[in-house]
This record gives structure tokens, sequence and C-alpha cells, in this order.
């Protein structure tokens, strides 16, 4: 796993190396070649590093809570891969999260009568899971799902995902527990941060606004981005581990697991990871890229070897050396 970690993004040359190293993800024939395509193959590399990042980001002490929530939306909205190859007894297919689902099918849930709540007031009350009622503005909700267009909206409100949140965010009661949450924390996410146009896992989030404002995040949406992350953790988790299984070994004379693949094992290896205590962290010698294990608690061990470490000291003599010098 920390072979993959270091793996430098879209690094094609790194990639081959990597592989002919480690091994395939699958089981490649003998006779015949195999094909995959490339995207495919970054995809999958990406989604192990996000899931690691889950792990090393959900229980620090001091939470980038934007870039937790660029992970947590990269692998809710990524595309689904499929993987059809001769050595696979069954096709390959990445987790594919409730959200895009919902999105989805957003349209075809019933929109809830409002006429009598609208000739009372101004709003619509919504029980939210993450601060128990909200009043959602009436003529902001028309404006979103039916696309009217009104310069005084906020950038990105007629996106179509966005289109589709607000709606499941009003209509969606009778979703179960974890996908209400999840969308309840997107619509207030997206309405007082900023409407995301899109997300990607070198990237993470980009706005349609200039400058979102993710200071306004208060305590309750920080809570509520953790318990999001963790529902995402999960299912990514146990989705990946599902061909894993226990096996007996006689030579041993004791117990082992067999994976189906490399990707299995990789995140079998993730799944030893203790959230709080173990971290990958990434070796702080500029002409290294590689990751390391090390215990939270080791908050000096910034190399992943004693060469790094030397080499980064001799760096830093020479240029103090130099600058003394002008």
């Amino acid at each position: 796993m920390k072979e993959l970690m270091s793996l430098p993004d879209n690094d094609i040359q790194a990639m081959v190396c990597f592989f002919e190293t480690i091994g395939s993800f699958f089981k490649v024939g003998d006779a015949n070649l195999e094909s995959l395509y490339l995207e495919d193959v970054i995809e999958i590399i990406n989604r192990l590093k996000a899931t690691v990042a889950f792990m090393n980001k959900i229980e620090s002490p001091e939470i980038d809570y934007e870039r937790m929530i660029s992970l947590t939306l990269y692998l809710h909205l990524s595309q689904q891969i499929s993987i059809e190859l001769s050595t696979l007894p069954w096709l390959y297919v990445s987790y594919k999260h409730f959200l895009s689902n919902e999105i989805d099918k957003a349209s075809q849930l019933t929109e809830i009568d409002g006429q009598q709540e609208a000739f009372q007031k101004d709003t619509y009350t919504i029980r939210d899971s993450i601060y128990g009622s909200y009043e959602l503005d009436i003529e902001e909700y028309n404006d979103v799902v039916s696309e009217n267009i009104y310069e005084n909206r906020y950038p990105g409100y007629l996106d179509m995902r966005y289109k589709a949140i607000v709606y499941l965010y009003r209509n969606g009661a009778n979703l179960s527990k974890n996908r209400r949450y999840v969308i309840d924390f997107l619509f207030h996410f997206m309405r007082d941060i900023g409407v995301i146009g899109g997300v990607s896992f070198e990237k993470g989030i980009e706005y349609y606004s200039d400058v979102p404002q993710t200071t306004l995040l208060d305590e309750k949406m920080k809570n509520s981005a953790v318990t999001v992350a963790k529902i995402v953790l999960n299912e990514e988790m146990n989705h990946n581990l599902s061909g894993i299984s226990p096996k007996y070994s006689v030579l041993k004379m004791g117990p082992t697991w067999r994976a189906p693949n490399l990707i299995s094992a990789l995140y079998f290896s993730v799944f030893y990871l203790r959230p709080g205590t173990d971290v990958y962290r990434k070796c702080e010698n500029p002409a290294c890229n590689n990751r390391f294990v090390v215990k939270t608690t080791n908050g000096r061990k910034k190399y992943c070897c004693a060469n790094c470490r030397n080499a980064t000291a001799q760096r830093n003599h020479r240029k103090k050396v130099k600058a003394n010098k002008i």
C-alpha cells in the first residue's frame, strides 16, 4: 500500500514501474494480452488513495474539512468503473454510492403538495436531520427546481445536480436515515458555502462562485461532515472487502486470508489501519515522493529513511552557507 500511496498523480511511468514490481490489479492470462483503459486504472488508484486519506483525516485532531468534504464528494459522485477480463470470473465494478442514484431518479419522486403551507407563509418547514428544522424559502425553491432565471440568485443555482439536491431536500422525507442525512448536509453546504460545479481527486471541489464561503461552516456542519465521511468510508470499504474470505492453512497451522485480486488485498491492508493512531505521512525530503506509516503520536518522524533525513539536512546546510556568503 505504501508504494501505491507514493505514486505521483497521473504519472504513467511510475504506474508501469509499480505494476512491474508489485503485480497487476487482476490476474493476467498467459495466452492472451489483457487491456485496460488508463483512465480506469488511474481512477482505481485515486479511489484507494482517497480511502486512505479518509482514514488519516477522520480522526485527526486538526481536520481539513474542505479536503475531507472534497474526498467525500469525489467518492460519492465518481463514475462507476466496470472492468471485464477473461481471467475474471465476474465483472469487476467499483462501488456506486447512493447519492448518484438518488440524484439520477430525483425527478421520479412525487412532489409534496405545499399549497396550504404556501398560503400561510413564505417558507416550507423542513424536518432537518442536522438543525432539527429549516425554513426553506418558497420562491427560491421554485426558482431552483423550475430553472427560472433571476439575476439576484447565487452562482450555480441552475446546476442540475443542485436542482436535484434541493428537490430531494424538500420531498425526500421517506429516504433512509443515512441518505436523508447526506442530502441535508449537501443542501446546506451548497446553499451556504457554494454550489459545486465538479469535483476530482487531484483538484478537489470546483465551485461556481469565485470565493466559496468555507469559513461559514459552523460546528454542526463540521460534525456532520465527519458523519457523512464515515458513511461513505463504511460503504467504500465494505464493498471492496466483500471478496475477502478466511482460509485455514495446514502448512502454517493457522488462519490465512484469501483475496481475489490485488485491489481487494490493498483494501484489506487499509482495513488494518487504526484511524487516529496510524497515518500515511509524506516524506519531507523534497526529492522524495514516498509515504510511510507512522504513529500519530510520533510527530517528530518526518522522513521515510535516514538517507532522506541526511539529504535534507545537507541541502539545508548548503542553502545556509550560500545565504551567508551573499
